[in-house]
């Protein structure tokens, strides 16, 4: 069996309950004070579908909070047009996962950073291949999980199933982030269904059934998680 990344390189693994669940806002505010903090990072997003003309946004959004390290090709080299899992959008294109590239396009940022911080595609649990999921990439790799969700209604549930999965697995989970993607509208003031309440009451509520996780929301639109987390620290393990 290969040695996983984690055993001698420090990094994170940011997933989510499920697909368009923040992680990208995540990784990129994660990446940015890694940056500011003077550490090299690596980035890798292994596989991207339903990227338009100009190339996958998630990954150039990466590259560009990192600095631009390296090329943008080096942080995304296998991506495909429709918006479906990873292996039927290749298909669709009468192409194939190279499933040795997802593993070895990680481990290359190894030779010029740092820390390495990999955002997956969709959920911890969604395909990659016909044979692996995210899930099977992140334990490969040995990389702690920063598990993300939307902080929208229901949010509770799908981190605590994911976890709950994550941890059958084997999988180390380093933190959960509520990335509130719903704006507060003007009225709201904090009543109880604000988008902010909602991420919110979701963290307190999950803290309290996780209480040996981290657990913080991204309010919408900014730069740092309430409570701050050290994500230097959580990448060492």
């Amino acid at each position: 069996m290969k040695a996983p990344v984690s055993k001698r390189f420090p990094g994170l693994f940011v997933t989510g309950t499920d697909t368009d669940a923040g992680k990208t806002f995540v990784a990129a505010m994660i990446l940015r004070t890694l940056v500011a903090e003077g550490i090299r990072v690596g980035i890798s997003k292994p596989v991207a579908s339903g990227v338009v003309a100009g190339g996958p946004q998630d990954a150039q959004t990466l590259w560009e909070a990192a600095g631009r390290p390296r090329t943008l090709s080096a942080v995304c080299p296998q991506f495909f047009a429709l918006p479906l899992a990873p292996h039927h959008a290749a298909r669709a294109e009468g192409r194939v996962i190279d499933e040795t590239l997802l593993r070895e396009g990680v481990l290359e940022w190894t030779k010029t950073s740092d820390c390495l911080i990999v955002e997956g595609a969709g959920g911890l649990f969604s395909p990659l291949t016909d044979r692996l999921l995210n899930a099977d990439l992140a334990a490969d790799l040995g990389l702690p999980l920063i598990v993300v969700d939307s902080g929208r209604l229901g949010c509770v549930g799908r981190v605590l199933a994911t976890c709950f999965a994550a941890a059958a697995r084997g999988l180390e989970i380093a933190a959960v982030v509520l990335s509130q993607i719903d704006a507060d509208g003007l009225s709201d003031q904090d009543i109880p269904t604000a988008p902010r309440r909602i991420a919110r009451d979701g963290a307190d509520e999950i803290v309290r059934r996780l209480p040996r996780i981290a657990v913080a929301v991204l309010p919408h639109a900014a730069s740092v998680t309430v409570p701050p987390l050290d994500w230097p620290r959580l990448a060492r393990g």
